[in-house]
């Protein structure tokens, strides 16, 4: 994810980030362990396939019931000690909807006894009062709110209508003292709302909002203007708005199009702020993060099923992580040596790294220049590409 409003306002220096570079990772404050230079990875669990809504934008393939297959509570418990012993720096929770799962509480209890940080995606359906101050007592530390659930009414979405039925769910975390944001999916259908939208996110007294784009099924050249549109107006508001914590989903070249936006008129904190996206490296799939699903198997990121890495009922984490025998791992961890077409020009692909998976669904090759890349369209890239 790219963090608008923590790059412009440079929150954090590439001084202060050195800083932590090379500790372990119970030492990194959160905000910065997306830039530490930890040997394990962040891991994204998704825990469970059952879900209480049946979204039409789910990527995960949920349902209203939980798989045959899926981990025992002895596994998770097992798979969480492996984790442990990894010094994994961080656990992203996700189903389906985690809180479906009778034994959640006590594998989240179970990780943070092993000092492990804990945050949870979830849609807040079942989030009462009870269950706030339970997540609060399991040491999860922040909660992600999807509103892709509540905001589909008669086959279309609603993110206001959405926002106004998590907002019950919301006040309980609050009250619990767990740290929360909200999760909001745009497109085509409704990007003219988003004004609207961002302005009921506001008057929810929220300080955080991550926004994912519609993509499935829709031709590149649309989804591309229509990410311009995007980053436009959440650039404007980030700048305008300092007090909120604007996030973009999906698009490493974020970070590079907010870059080309403040170099126009602040050359300096540009250039800080290009040493800061080095840092992080762009996109982390199989380098910084692993996905790992109900059944145990393990992925290059949430978003790339189609390929498996390996299966923690088989081989230990640490073993899947390290094989340097895997060509998709050694690719994924020294990719600006293997990216092709346009991304292998672009001098600034180590802010980047394109994205694998979409490159693969669309070129059949995980190397090739991403096809959802927006920036390398304006004529202002290219003309950069070429003469830098």
């Amino acid at each position: 994810m790219i963090n608008i409003s923590r790059l412009l306002k440079v929150k954090e220096t590439a001084l202060d980030v050195e800083k932590y570079r090379n500790k372990g990772a119970d030492e990194v404050p959160k905000h910065l362990v997306r830039y530490a230079n930890i040997k394990a990875p962040m891991v994204i669990w998704n825990i469970t396939r059952k879900c209480n809504f049946s979204c039409n934008m789910c990527h995960l393939g949920s349902a209203l019931e939980a798989d045959s297959d899926e981990l025992t509570t002895q596994e998770a418990i097992e798979f969480i000690d492996q984790m442990a012993s990894m010094s994994v720096p961080l656990i992203s929770v996700y189903g389906g909807e985690p809180l479906t799962r009778d034994d959640f509480f006590t594998l989240a209890g179970h990780a943070h006894n092993r000092g492990l940080r804990i945050i949870l995606s979830t849609n807040a359906a079942l989030i009462t009062n009870k269950t706030a101050r339970e997540i609060a007592e399991s040491g999860i530390s922040y909660a992600g709110i999807d509103l892709d659930g509540f905001s589909q009414l008669g086959g279309g979405m609603d993110v206001i209508a959405g926002l106004e039925k998590a907002l019950p769910a919301i006040e309980r975390l609050r009250d619990a003292k767990v740290g929360y944001g909200v999760r909001i999916t745009i497109g085509s259908f409704n990007l003219p709302q988003m004004p609207s939208i961002i302005k009921a996110v506001e008057n929810a007294g929220l300080k955080r909002f991550a926004i994912c784009q519609h993509i499935d099924g829709r031709d590149w050249k649309a989804v591309k203007e229509e990410r311009r549109a995007i980053m436009d107006f959440l650039i404007d508001y980030a700048m305008k708005s300092p007090e909120m914590e604007v996030v973009t989903e999906n698009f490493y070249a974020d970070g590079i199009y907010l870059l080309q936006r403040v170099a126009k008129s602040e050359p300096e904190r540009a250039a800080e702020m290009e040493r800061l996206l080095a840092m992080q490296g762009g996109c982390p799939a199989g380098d910084r993060i692993l996905n790992v699903d109900y059944r145990g198997n393990a992925h290059l990121c949430p978003y790339w099923q189609s390929r498996t890495i390996g299966n923690i009922r088989e081989q230990k984490l640490s073993d899947i992580w390290s094989d340097e025998e895997n060509e998709i791992l050694a690719m994924m961890r020294d990719k600006t040596h293997y990216l092709k077409g346009m991304c292998g020009r672009c001098r600034r692909k180590r802010l980047c790294m394109g994205c694998g998976v979409r490159a693969e669904e669309v070129c059949g090759d995980p190397s090739e220049e991403d096809p959802g890349c927006y920036v390398h369209d304006s004529r202002a890239a290219k003309r950069e590409m070429t003469t830098i």
